[in-house]
């Protein structure tokens, strides 16, 4: 399949949120949101995320495969950093090549930018993400315990970097 990166804006919010939702439900541990507060995202509201110009997308002949969310920071004494996540692919798109084009997609998008460190947070038990996240060359800095509870239960994630050259 042949993936295309792109920034996503307005005219994808339907796509994005009906793919969130799909994340949300399916790998709870990858978002920060519930199921019901994906659910209850109006379009209007999805399309204002968008706009904001910190969602990048992965494409195949136009259906929305895969999306990140990419935020740099805006001090100037944090400007060298910028913050991933979440990080999705839908099921339907995995092990076909559209993760690692979204990532390196991120990566030189990131680079161009003057970027010098991506850093991410994951779940400390997603090992099938962490070792996709190490093939890029991120490495875990720190462990954050009790990050998120889903139903009760507590999780913990991996702060992890990857140093780029700018």
């Amino acid at each position: 399949m042949d993936f295309r990166y792109a920034a996503l804006t307005r005219e994808h919010a339907e796509q994005w949120q009906s793919l969130r939702l799909e994340g949300v439900r399916d790998f709870p541990v990858g978002f920060m949101v519930t199921e019901q507060e994906a659910a209850t995202t109006s379009l209007e509201r999805a399309a204002d995320i968008l706009a904001a110009g910190s969602t990048r997308g992965v494409f195949t002949n136009e259906i929305l495969a895969g999306f990140c969310g990419f935020r740099r920071s805006q001090l100037e004494r944090l400007r060298h950093r910028a913050e991933l996540g979440p990080f999705f692919v839908a099921a339907r798109f995995q092990g076909r090549g559209a993760a690692g084009v979204l990532m390196s997609g991120v990566i030189e998008e990131a680079r161009a930018a003057g970027v010098e460190q991506l850093e991410l947070f994951v779940d400390t038990e997603n090992t099938r993400a962490i070792r996709f996240y190490q093939r890029f060359g991120f490495q875990q800095a720190a462990r954050f315990i009790d990050s998120v509870r889903i139903d009760g239960h507590s999780h913990n994630d991996y702060f992890m970097t990857l140093r780029i050259a700018a």
